[in-house]
């Protein structure tokens, strides 16, 4: 009888969540715009490098023949996944132990430190630096902020927080490679080096004025190489016990493990196959962002999505059908268009898997494990990207780039139909639904308390300072006369 009232009173506390609430609403908080406006800022000035850093590589292996190239161009990729693989979990362990605000403003800043360092670029070795160095400190950043979104805005409007985050990156990725195409191609390369290094400094601006502890729930626990150890082995375990976050782990790290493959490979295939250079990359990539900014924009406004499994495996079969476009181009009429729009769907593959699993994870994971959790998916699904970009390498001059793009193709198509196979089985999409509703009543739960509180001692000092005035007014001493 007591589950059954318990199952009840789960429903009785989310009934607010199934209304659709303004998402819009977010924006009024400071903190969130924040971050908000920070990061669209930051992903903006990144997109500058992503162009930038590539062409600047080609430029560097002129002299090598097309194979030799690519595969100059992949090992990139290769350094940039080497530290994700290796310190993702430990960074995840430690910023579930430190202020979570200060993490972020510190790899800002030395986020803008590498960007400004590739100015001095003259070798590739410089730019495998810059990737290593990059990438080690965007291992901190990211779980701490996957962390602090959940302690900005209530559970319930975590969907449209995570949504206007994702329509940031789109947007941003509308705007940062269509600009730096023609400023590049206009200024040379240390253009967008300077933005890039300007726009860490002003996210890092951003993130100070937060007013919201972002502190973890426990920070007196000692920090030592045991404990860092404890915590790895602690959200390994929490992972891969968990059913929800193991099938999506599964399912993604194979995604990415195919399309992982692709990364490294596509620009040196769109310049060598059919001529594109800085500008129309930069295009292509804008475009890119076009159908992640509506669905962004979509699920933002929406507020709600009940079968987020479902999304995702269902995005998986969309990525399919991108990449076939990508590669039977060269085999179809006018194959640069086929081109243009497999790389026009490409913005709703990202936002279609991340927007859902973020929101998923904040939202059955306790925040004092988030940090953990997320460093550990990262770790996993990098480890997938990691090996992609050797197989891409290897295979690079061996096997037709459009061949391997084929095959990928397939291979994810048959991924996202076995996702929705195992979903229905195994009926994890109303597993997961009970986990988000109880979260959101213990959640509930601990609001009304702190409410409670608060008004308990609000209560309190008012009745001492009636208290104080009663004293005042009846039994204050009449001051003593002056002896003067």
């Amino acid at each position: 009888m007591s589950d059954v009232q318990t199952e009840t009173e789960i429903y009785d506390n989310t009934a607010a969540e199934k209304k659709k609430s303004n998402p819009f609403t977010l924006l009024r908080s400071w903190d969130f715009s924040a971050l908000f406006l920070g990061g669209f800022i930051n992903n903006v000035g990144s997109y500058f490098t992503s162009v930038a850093i590539i062409f600047l590589g080609l430029a560097f292996t002129s002299g090598l023949t097309e194979n030799e190239a690519t595969r100059a161009i992949a090992l990139m990729t290769t350094f940039t996944l080497a530290p994700m693989l290796i310190l993702g979990p430990i960074a995840g362990v430690l910023v579930d132990k430190f202020d979570r605000k200060k993490v972020m403003i510190i790899a800002d800043f030395l986020g803008a430190v590498a960007a400004f360092g590739l100015i001095l670029a003259t070798q590739m070795w410089h730019l495998y630096l810059f990737a290593l160095f990059n990438s080690s400190v965007r291992q901190f950043f990211y779980p701490a902020k996957t962390a602090s979104i959940p302690r900005l805005v209530k559970q319930d409007q975590l969907l449209s927080a995570n949504g206007f985050i994702q329509t940031t990156s789109q947007l941003s990725r509308l705007i940062g490679p269509l600009t730096a195409g023609f400023l590049v191609a206009a200024f040379g390369f240390d253009i967008a080096f300077i933005i890039d290094g300007s726009s860490y400094i002003v996210s890092a601006i951003f993130l100070i004025t937060i007013r919201r502890n972002l502190k973890p729930e426990k920070t007196d626990e000692k920090i030592t190489i045991r404990s860092v150890g404890v915590g790895l082995k602690d959200g390994f375990k929490l992972a891969f016990t968990d059913k929800i976050i193991t099938f999506v782990i599964i399912l993604f790290s194979f995604t990415i493990l195919m399309i992982g493959m692709i990364d490294p490979l596509i620009v040196p295939y769109m310049n060598f196959e059919f001529g594109v250079g800085e500008q129309e990359f930069g295009m292509m990539m804008s475009f890119a962002a076009i159908s992640g900014l509506i669905l962004a924009i979509v699920l933002s406004v929406k507020g709600q999505l009940k079968r987020k499994l479902t999304f995702m495996s269902a995005t998986i079969l969309v990525a399919s059908v991108c990449l076939a476009f990508l590669a039977l181009a060269p085999f179809l009429p006018g194959g640069v268009v086929w081109i243009w729009i497999g790389m026009i769907l490409v913005g709703c593959i990202n936002v279609g898997f991340n927007l859902p699993f973020s929101t998923l994870i904040q939202r059955i994971v306790p925040n004092k494990d988030l940090g953990k959790i997320s460093g550990v998916v990262d770790t996993v699904i990098t480890a997938a990207s990691v090996t992609a970009s050797g197989i891409a390498a290897g295979l690079a001059g061996v096997v037709s780039t459009s061949w391997i793009f084929i095959i990928i193709t397939i291979c994810i198509a048959v991924a996202g139909i076995v996702g929705l196979v195992v979903i229905k089985y195994m009926n994890l999409e109303k597993i997961a639904q009970l986990r988000e509703e109880k979260m959101m009543a213990i959640a509930q739960q601990k609001e009304k308390e702190k409410l409670e509180l608060e008004e308990i001692a609000d209560f309190d000092d008012k009745a001492q300072l009636t208290f104080e005035e009663i004293l005042g007014e009846e039994g204050t001493p009449s001051p003593k006369p002056s002896l003067d």
